[in-house]
């Protein structure tokens, strides 16, 4: 029969509260069997064998139950029983809380093997999870026509990582040169004894052979990964790799060297933190040295910002005076200052031509005034000229009257006209204060809301720079990780001590596994890092947000202030009237009116 499907990952998880029984296909033509390893392996109680079929599962399946007296039942070991552990059978990798294992046997010799001149060898497998299980891997050579004692001499059969010692057999099997079976042997390795052992050989029924022995040496020790050895060998025998240090470091000082001198060689994560650092922003966000001279001087350019602080020394923070210092900024600062200029010298050309125009009627009224007071002053002098001075007293009383009337007309049309010019200034003044404060409001809000924009852009840019330094240093893990991989590979592959490719391929595909779990260790802990950064750059952010908001509202408050004490001193000019301060603003001489 065909051997049943390999059971699911979960079947572990349902055999810890459930019972399971597996059995031989019922539509068989044969009494062939399956392996029952697999199902052990998955935590299934009842593994059912054809027992007339004395093949290599049932052999497996006598031997694993040989140590109990073949009579009740074997207990799981104990993670496959909790329900707080979890465990996957087709892992490659140590399970928690188990220690694995590695495995050496040695063969030297056997002992009545058969009473005929026959060439033998042995066969050393060991079964278990499918990463332990290891056939047709280790034999010795054969020894012809000796079949009382022959001597093997092998070098020892290495089962360097056994991570599931307490599911896993060993099994010794003697061939003859027809590759015939001659005896064979299941040992449990849980319950194997290491030391120099005669192991008595049974038949393919599993019945124990009366004289057939194999005489080997077992090795048991604890599995240590490579790259760990000299660590193991120090916490093993803490006296000898003292006087190993001691004895290097008399070394060392005899050659003029004290170990305390020697430093630590720096790793390769400071080069890449090096490389990782960048420059300062972009042309178009950079600060300018040289200042706009109209520049107006705010509060928030004397308020002092906090230090600045660095992302992991990736991504360098900038202040509010910086973004003072940009392009932009300057610009827009030099074109606020050219449109103020602009409409202060338009309000300066109003000023002149209402001040013309006011000297102008001021003039006329002035020049009509004399007039007609020359006019009468010559009407007088011609009738004194004709009549005489002594019939003339009337008419130079009535002209004195008309002149005098004639002033006093004159300076209620000078009053009136003050008055209407002093209105006139007045409301142009009011006029042109409301134009130029109104422009100053918007340069102040243009300001803020510049600086508020150049900020986001510098961030946003800072978030580019850092997302981009995240990417090298991924990109750059990545390739080590490779290069590392390729070269570990590159080093089981040469390596002369691995006889088989068998041992090679699984060397290789542990190597890859060991990797992959490290290289996900150090990504995951690169990503936190990473992230990290980022959440402090955010954060950064965020304060440098709030500290701008702060000093724009600083900004404001002042801007705001200095327009009130503006307008408290225009209302107290004001309050002089016509024959005040006010009606000297257009600047205009009055002449006197007696």
């Amino acid at each position: 029969m065909t051997e049943p499907i390999k059971p699911p990952k979960n079947a572990l998880i349902y055999n810890k509260r459930q019972m399971s029984r597996i059995y031989p296909k019922g539509g068989r033509v044969d009494s062939s069997n399956y392996m029952p390893q697999i199902f052990w392996n998955a935590g299934c109680q009842m593994v059912s064998l054809n027992f007339q079929t004395p093949d290599l599962a049932m052999q497996l399946n006598q031997g694993k139950f040989e140590y109990n007296g073949a009579c009740g039942y074997l207990l799981k070991p104990d993670f496959m029983r909790r329900s707080d552990r979890m465990f996957d059978p087709f892992s490659e990798t140590p399970v928690d809380g188990v220690i694995a294992a590695t495995c050496s046997v040695e063969v030297f010799s056997g002992q009545f093997l058969s009473d005929k001149k026959i060439g033998s060898y042995v066969e050393v497998d060991m079964y278990g999870l499918p990463t332990d299980t290891i056939r047709k891997e280790f034999r010795t050579r054969m020894v012809m026509n000796n079949g009382l004692n022959p001597a093997y001499n092998e070098e020892p059969f290495v089962f360097r990582k056994v991570i599931l010692p307490d599911l896993a057999v060993l099994r010794i099997a003697v061939y003859d040169d027809n590759n015939k079976l001659i005896g064979q042997r299941i040992l449990p390795l849980d319950g194997l004894q290491a030391g120099y052992r005669h192991i008595s050989l049974r038949n393919e029924g599993n019945k124990p052979l009366s004289l057939p022995t194999v005489f080997c040496n077992i090795v048991l020790k604890t599995y240590v990964p490579d790259g760990f050895g000299a660590i193991v060998d120090a916490l093993s025998d803490p006296k000898k790799f003292l006087s190993i240090a001691e004895k290097r470091a008399d070394q060392m000082r005899a050659l003029g060297i004290e170990t305390s001198d020697i430093a630590d060689v720096p790793n390769d994560s400071s080069k890449n933190d090096k490389k990782g650092k960048v420059s300062q922003v972009k042309t178009s966000l950079s600060p300018q040295t040289s200042g706009e001279p109209g520049q107006p001087s705010t509060a928030s350019q004397t308020t002092t910002t906090e230090p600045r602080r660095d992302t992991g020394g990736l991504v360098p923070q900038t202040s509010i005076e910086d973004l003072k210092q940009m392009k932009t900024y300057l610009k827009l600062v030099k074109k606020q200052q050219k449109d103020l200029n602009a409409l202060k010298k338009k309000h300066t050309k109003d000023h002149s031509v209402m001040q013309k125009s006011h000297c102008s009627q001021v003039d006329k009224i002035v020049a009509q005034h004399d007039k007609d007071k020359l006019l009468h002053e010559k009407l007088l002098e011609k009738a004194i000229k004709k009549r005489g001075e002594n019939n003339c007293l009337e008419l130079k009383k009535e002209t004195e009257i008309k002149v005098q009337t004639l002033t006093s007309d004159h300076k209620a049309k000078v009053k009136e006209m003050v008055a209407q010019h002093t209105k006139e200034w007045s409301d142009m003044l009011n006029s042109h204060g409301a134009e130029e404060q109104e422009l100053k409001d918007q340069h102040v809000l243009q300001q803020c809301e510049t600086l508020r924009k150049l900020m986001l852009a510098v961030q946003e840019q800072q978030s580019g720079h850092l997302k981009l330094i995240h990417e090298r240093q991924s990109k750059e893990m990545r390739a080590n990780q490779a290069k590392s991989s390729m070269e570990n590979g590159k080093a089981i592959s040469q390596d002369k001590s691995i006889k088989n490719k068998a041992e090679r391929e699984r060397r290789v595909r542990e190597l890859n596994s060991s990797n992959t779990k490290k290289f996900l260790e150090e990504r995951k802990r690169l990503a936190m890092k990473q992230s990290k950064e980022m959440e402090q750059l955010q954060k950064n952010q965020r304060e440098q947000l709030d500290s701008l908001e702060k000093a724009n509202e600083q900004h404001l408050k002042a801007h705001e202030q200095s327009k009130c004490q503006g307008q408290g001193h225009a209302a107290d000019g004001e309050a002089g009237g016509p024959d005040g301060p006010a009606a000297g603003h257009s600047g205009v001489k009055y002449p006197p009116t007696d």
